[in-house]
């Protein structure tokens, strides 16, 4: 694999991390609630920004798309597939 790819890997284990656990109880609304995207980032920006070598984890894009990624394996309990949803956005693109 090549560095850049694992570079990758890396952020989306980290943020599957986070937001497998961390979630909380929303009382206005009686019920679990997802870390939020900005959570997450913040929680990346505090443990990375001052190292020299951050890879990803503090590029905007990779860490929303690993965010996305982990939030939907968590909500429906099934591992996403990058070729299906890549799929489904070259075909919107056309359209």
């Amino acid at each position: 694999m090549g560095k850049v790819k694992q570079a990758i890997v890396d952020v989306q284990e980290e943020v599957m991390d986070i937001v497998m656990s961390r979630t909380h109880y929303n009382t206005n609304i009686e019920r679990m609630e997802t870390i939020t995207l900005p959570e997450v980032q913040t929680i990346l920006f505090k443990k990375y920004w001052h190292k020299n070598n951050n890879g990803f984890f503090l590029d905007e894009k990779v860490v929303s798309n690993a965010y996305n990624k982990a939030v939907y394996e968590k909500e429906n309990e099934e591992e996403y597939d990058d070729d299906r949803y890549r799929d489904a956005d070259i075909i919107i693109k056309e359209d």
